[in-house]
């Protein structure tokens, strides 16, 4: 059974008494837990073959029964990078002949999610071969993955290749990664849409009642032994607990990025505060220095005045027109304006 931690780190994760009510919740309810979290998705893909095989067909083009006898999970640990740092299963890997396929869930869409799962298919081309194969382009690395928050057009289903973009010349088809909109199948179940095997092995993905489950898998040999797998999933403490555990340090992780925004707009509402202080400080001093130059013309205009009135007395008082000039600072031609008037 797959939950992604060790025996000691469950010890110390799971909370078994509240894993105990979740899971007598999910009988009194009628529900499972859902395959788009990651524990029972793991799980269902690397224990239910037959299953796993509809969707490889798909795919791959090739028949179901030569899937099974073929197929086989790869190892699916990513090496450490330093001491530290603890082993982590990745998303399912499967290889099926020359063609290698990584399965991942994607519940949530967040920064960085593309450049990962580009990096995955890359990784998973360059190092999924048997020892001393030589390279050999008809390998062929797919990354399938199952989106639940959709980030693309009302497309059900989307494929990615390396290619031109001016006029969408295909440089090679050894790398293709395909989106699946799992919402747009789980409303194609609930308006009773006919839906092929292949998209009712999607579908029920999605669906946490029994009784859907028992429906879209009735008559299916992969999708009942999927449905067996969940409803197994769903009465395993272990697996509840890690999904509970999950669940509870997402919701932690959205509060922080909430309490994180919160913090951001509160510095963006002091900021404003700030500016909208200098803009009125700037205005005001704006303002003044208008007042002040207003100020000064007046000034000048009063000083001028008075200083034409000291030249027509002394005028009057017959003072030659060096001396006016010398006490009033006007210049000849005005003095000589000013005994015209």
């Amino acid at each position: 059974m797959y939950t992604g931690y060790s025996e000691e780190q469950l010890m110390n994760i799971i909370d078994w008494k509240k894993a105990t009510l979740l899971r007598d919740e999910l009988k009194r309810k009628g529900e499972v837990l859902p395959a788009t979290k990651d524990v029972v998705f793991k799980n269902v893909m690397m224990n239910s073959k037959i299953f796993l095989s509809i969707i490889l067909e798909y795919f791959l083009g090739i028949d179901k029964k030569i899937i099974i006898e073929n197929m086989r999970l790869e190892n699916t640990e990513l090496p450490v990078s330093n001491a530290k740092e603890q082993r982590k299963i990745t998303d399912i890997i499967v290889r099926v002949g020359r063609n290698v396929l990584n399965l991942e869930m994607n519940a949530k869409n967040y920064s960085g999610l593309v450049n990962r799962n580009v990096k995955y298919i890359t990784k998973t081309f360059s190092e999924m071969s048997f020892s001393g194969e030589d390279y050999d382009d008809v390998n062929i690395a797919i990354q399938i993955n199952f989106d639940l928050d959709w980030q693309y057009d009302d497309r059900e289903m989307i494929k990615f290749v390396l290619m031109d973009p001016v006029n969408n010349i295909v440089l090679t088809e050894s790398l293709q990664i395909y989106n699946i909109n799992l919402l747009k199948f789980h409303e194609k179940y609930y308006n009773n849409i006919e839906l092929s095997e292949f998209e009712r092995a999607v579908t029920l993905l999605t669906l946490n009642k029994k009784k859907d489950l028992e429906k879209i898998s009735e008559g299916v040999d992969g999708l009942m032994e999927a449905k067996e797998e969940i409803k197994k999933l769903s009465e395993n403490i272990g697996v509840i607990g890690v999904y509970d555990y999950e669940q509870q340090k997402e919701w932690e992780w959205k509060q922080i990025a909430k309490d994180s925004v919160k913090e951001e707009l509160e510095e963006i509402k002091e900021g404003k505060k700030f500016i909208e202080k200098e803009k009125r400080s700037l205005e005001e001093g704006q303002k003044s220095l208008e007042e002040g130059k207003k100020s000064l013309e007046e000034g000048k205009k009063s000083l001028e005045k008075e200083k034409k009135c000291l030249a027509k007395r002394m005028l009057d008082m017959n003072l030659s027109i060096s001396d006016i000039i010398k006490t009033t600072g006007l210049s000849k031609k005005e003095i000589q304006e000013l005994k015209k008037s």
